[in-house]
């Protein structure tokens, strides 16, 4: 039997990165009797229960990132080395530049057969990945197009991309019911100002919706960033129904109804949690960013707006609110089939 590795750096157990990890096991390894699959984690994480069903091997650095950064520099290599020397896999998926630009020099002595592969989660464009990481790997799984075009522009050969999307498990997901007026707006994940995910633009856009609405974000949030956004909110009636819930280790369960989902995001590698909300029939609202975000958000499960332009977001939060013809449900599912698990195990064992 063929052996597959498949490595990350530490991980907090909150972010996509660990949902999409999860759901891979329940879409590929859980049916795979050709490859013998385990998970590396070079650091560890908060919360385990996105890998509670993988074989794996833990490796606990520190949640600090200063110490987590110096373990990378002088414990991680000597592991990574002992793995690729020991194990001999057959592949090497790692999620981290280094992780997988170490593994590529490891093989050439200790492994000469064994296929490096680059997952990223992330825009490497954005993140400025260093162009030599890109040399020395067999197969880059990209989980877009947008990031497949930002490969070939920083030099990868075509042949040696896959988009493979990201999992989403489509079966026994409940549907969301709607509010009676469709006013009911949501935001799921980590908050900030105006960094990546760039919360005050959706409270800017807010500010300038005229109609009665209800948001509920759900996210870690301090109380003075808390506080920032809602000032950006001029009424103070309305300031009264925007409720920040916190983190929620299950968020899904904690949602009995929504009308659309809102993303705000500057940049993205492809954003689970459009999918996960589509996938319980909420209508998607999206900012047009790299990437990921056009592979999902169409004319028949949302809307996309222009990164930056308030008064766009604005008015499409309003054209829902006016709309008469809400978009139907079945076809907000039917249009994120092309992720469903049965067609994410075609396209990995297909890749490998």
């Amino acid at each position: 039997m063929k052996k597959a590795i498949v490595a990350v750096p530490y991980l907090s157990g909150k972010g996509g990165t660990e949902t999409v990890i999860k759901n891979f096991y329940e879409a590929v390894v859980a049916n795979d009797s050709e490859i013998d699959w385990k998970l590396v984690s070079f650091g560890g994480s908060k919360y385990l229960d996105w890998i509670k069903n993988w074989e794996k091997r833990v490796y606990n650095f520190s949640d600090k990132r200063i110490i987590q950064l110096g373990a990378y520099v002088t414990i991680m290599p000597n592991l990574l080395r002992k793995i690729i020397k020991n194990e001999k896999p057959d592949y090497f998926i790692a999620t981290n530049p280094v992780i997988w630009n170490l593994a590529s020099k490891f093989k050439i002595k200790y492994s000469p057969t064994t296929k490096i592969i680059a997952w990223y989660h992330y825009s490497y464009k954005m993140k400025n990945v260093n162009p030599k990481y890109l040399k020395n790997v067999d197969k880059f799984w990209a989980i877009s197009s947008g990031i497949k075009e930002e490969l070939e522009e920083l030099g990868v050969p075509s042949e040696k991309i896959n988009v493979i999307f990201n999992p989403i498990d489509l079966k026994n997901v409940p549907l969301v019911k709607r509010s009676r007026i469709h006013n009911h707006f949501i935001y799921i994940g980590r908050i900030d100002y105006d960094g990546q995910k760039n919360v005050s633009e959706l409270m800017k856009a807010l500010n300038l919706v005229k109609e009665d609405y209800k948001v509920d974000l759900y996210g870690a949030v301090d109380s003075e960033l808390k506080k920032e956004l809602l000032n950006l909110i001029d009424d103070k009636n309305k300031r009264k129904n925007i409720i920040f819930h916190g983190f929620s280790t299950n968020v899904w369960k904690k949602i009995k109804e929504a009308d659309a989902l809102v993303l705000t995001s500057k940049y993205e590698g492809l954003p689970m949690v459009l999918c996960e909300a589509a996938s319980r029939g909420i209508v998607l609202v999206a900012s047009d960013c790299p990437t990921g975000v056009k592979d999902i958000v169409t004319k028949n499960n949302g809307f996309l707006y222009k990164p930056g332009n308030v008064l766009e977001l604005s008015n499409v939060l309003s054209n829902l609110l006016d709309s008469k013809s809400f978009i139907n449900q079945k076809s907000i599912l039917d249009s994120i089939y092309k992720f469903s698990y049965k067609n994410y195990h075609r396209k990995i064992k297909g890749s490998l």
